[in-house]
């Protein structure tokens, strides 16, 4: 399929989950790009947590060529088939709360995956270059014209900016303006690699991804997270990312000490808060190596009311970054890049008026949603919650509740 003479040649800056979907979603539809990531590799990244697909699965099905293998084949569970996506709550202090939670079920309506997996599946007969750092963007003659650090350039009659809450794109638009701002919440990481029964214990907590609520521990706001990052072709073991996150005024600071202190300071800092759990809770902890605290996360958030129009645009955490308490992050960068597609598919590359009046709908509609989900991702993890009350946590966008119990005969 090739484009007609009046569709563009879409520049998208950024090969993460929105840049490479919005490549998908194009490559559909016949219209031409190129996309940059400034990654000097595809393994240069350190692979990030794991990220929950739901409401816009149907869309991204249909928007998408069919010659990917089928979603469900990079599933973090997999091997395992007895177990559905599960997000689990617990409270130290009420040892005999029902299971509280969100689980998936035989319709896929949720689908969990580690990061790079979904990066990797993505990426399936995308011509993505690598070491591409942006120095420079012109707008000349109806073109978008972006230079690189290694000397080389590229010509457009659209960029998209999705190269994330860094984004020289969104600097460019408004002047050199930087909007990121540091949360007062902390966070330390670690991980470890458990099986045999260490496994299956951790998979009965939560299948996926389970929240311990440590107010009652250490008599105030601090949160346990684990989640499965993948489990191995063994069917027996796998990786399992932890991170232990509490407010701190500190962290707005750019010397905050969790980015200076050792990965022994860190794990040090972690066992002490986490001593009074249960046992259950502490086996990844106790599995996890001092180094593997190193921080590889600075919690950050990003809100715009606006932004102009024109030839340049935004997607992600490019336009609204947010913390990961509810998970959202991902989710958005999809559903504004599969927006987008369908407005790019609308346009008029010789017609600037048309190109504003098709982008413009689609950033109020991607800033609205952006700033509103970036609120509720901080009051998520600032507000108490108390279950059975209409305000409690939300998983995947749908309520937690009790869980039935699960029959594996």
């Amino acid at each position: 399929m090739t484009s007609s003479p009046s569709t563009p040649h879409v520049l998208i800056a950024g090969a993460g989950l929105g840049g490479l979907v919005l490549a998908q979603a194009l490559r559909k539809r016949g219209i031409s790009y190129e996309i940059f990531e400034r990654d000097r590799s595809e393994r240069e990244r350190r692979p990030g947590w794991v990220i929950g697909l739901h409401h816009m699965l149907d869309d991204l099905k249909a928007s998408i060529p069919e010659d990917l293998p089928p979603i469900s084949s990079i599933s973090n569970l997999l091997p395992l088939t007895k177990y559905y996506p599960e997000c689990v709550y617990y409270d130290p202090a009420k040892p005999h709360m029902p299971k509280i939670g969100v689980r998936g079920d035989d319709s896929e309506w949720v689908i969990r995956a580690a990061r790079h997996r979904i990066v990797e599946w993505l990426g399936t007969h995308i011509p993505i270059q690598y070491n591409k750092q942006i120095v420079d963007i012109e707008e000349v003659d109806s073109k978008v014209k972006i230079h690189f650090q290694d000397g080389t350039s590229a010509e457009g009659d659209i960029l998209v900016g999705a190269e994330g809450a860094r984004s020289a794109t969104r600097k460019h638009i408004l002047g050199g303006q930087d909007l990121i701002q540091f949360p007062p919440m902390a966070i330390i990481q670690g991980s470890c690699v458990l099986r045999g029964e260490e496994m299956d214990e951790q998979l009965r907590l939560g299948h996926s991804l389970y929240m311990v609520d440590m107010s009652s521990v250490n008599g105030s706001t601090m949160i346990l997270l684990v989640t499965l990052v993948e489990m191995f072709p063994d069917g027996d073991s796998g990786k399992i990312v932890w991170g232990l996150i509490w407010p701190d005024e500190g962290a707005t600071k750019e010397d905050f000490w969790v980015h200076s202190a050792t990965g022994q300071e860190q794990y040090d800092f972690v066992v002490e808060k986490t001593k009074g759990l249960p046992a259950k809770y502490l086996t990844t902890i106790k599995r996890s190596e001092p180094q593997s605290t190193i921080p590889t996360l600075r919690l950050h958030t990003l809100v715009m009311d606006s932004m102009p129009t024109g030839r340049i645009t935004l997607l992600g955490d490019a336009a609204h970054a947010m913390t990961p308490f509810r998970g959202e992050g991902g989710f958005h960068a999809i559903s504004d890049a599969l927006n987008l597609a369908r407005a790019i598919g609308k346009i008029d590359k010789d017609d600037i008026e048309n190109i504003k009046e098709v982008f413009g709908p689609y950033q109020v509609n991607m800033l609205e949603r952006g700033k509103e989900a970036a609120r509720l991702s901080e009051e998520a993890f600032s507000v108490k919650r108390e279950v059975g009350s209409s305000e409690f946590y939300m998983a995947w966008g749908r309520p937690m509740g009790p869980l039935p119990d699960e029959d594996f005969a």
